[in-house]
């Protein structure tokens, strides 16, 4: 039977290193690792490509609001506003009934994932195990990402220079601009500027 090296057995066995052999007097050296081992995942029974915040909590997730909280999935394209994605976020949460010892935030940490697919959920699985403490700190990272300054002045310029349409109604347009400010809600226009 061929030698494998322990991080590349399936079976438990253990091998001594080619010094340690040397030095009882065996003479056994393992074989080197062929190139297709250095594929092999060397951590069986982990988890590697989730999310995980420094405090994780589980509990259990009722079907009728996983299915909420992946209806209508953020995948970081530009036709998705990251503010509406989080309001329908904030509205699938309140359905939730955590366990007395998790908090608001610790249940938003473990529903958030549930939320994203494609390029959003990619960006998710880049952040560091461990390295996000709070509901807020994630929530900020996220805005960082699908909606930096340069996205919010575009808005902000949007709303700025918004013009009813050649033939669109009055209330149309309303519709249409009350949608631009849902979709920049830090605009710092005052109701009277924008009216």
């Amino acid at each position: 039977r061929e030698q494998v090296p322990e991080q590349f057995s399936s079976e438990s066995e253990t091998i001594s290193s080619p010094k340690s052999a040397t030095m009882e007097g065996e003479g056994v050296v393992p074989p080197r690792p062929k190139l297709g081992d250095y594929g092999l995942a060397t951590h069986r029974g982990q988890l590697t490509h989730t999310f995980q915040p420094a405090n994780p909590v589980a509990f259990d997730i009722k079907t009728t609001v996983l299915n909420g909280l992946r209806d209508k999935q953020f995948d970081g394209t530009e036709a998705m506003s990251p503010h509406e994605h989080l309001s329908r976020f904030a509205e699938t949460c309140e359905f939730c009934v955590q366990p007395a010892t998790v908090t608001e935030a610790q249940k938003k940490l473990r529903l958030f994932p549930f939320t994203l697919t494609g390029r959003a959920k990619d960006w998710l699985l880049t952040i560091p195990n461990g390295t996000v403490q709070t509901w807020e700190e994630l929530e900020l990272k996220f805005l960082e990402k699908y909606f930096p300054m340069s996205k919010y002045w575009e808005k902000k310029m949007e709303i700025s220079n918004f013009k009813q349409g050649e033939n669109e109604s009055l209330y149309d347009a309303w519709e249409r601009f009350n949608l631009l400010l849902k979709r920049c809600p830090n605009h710092e226009f005052t109701e009277k500027q924008y009216l």
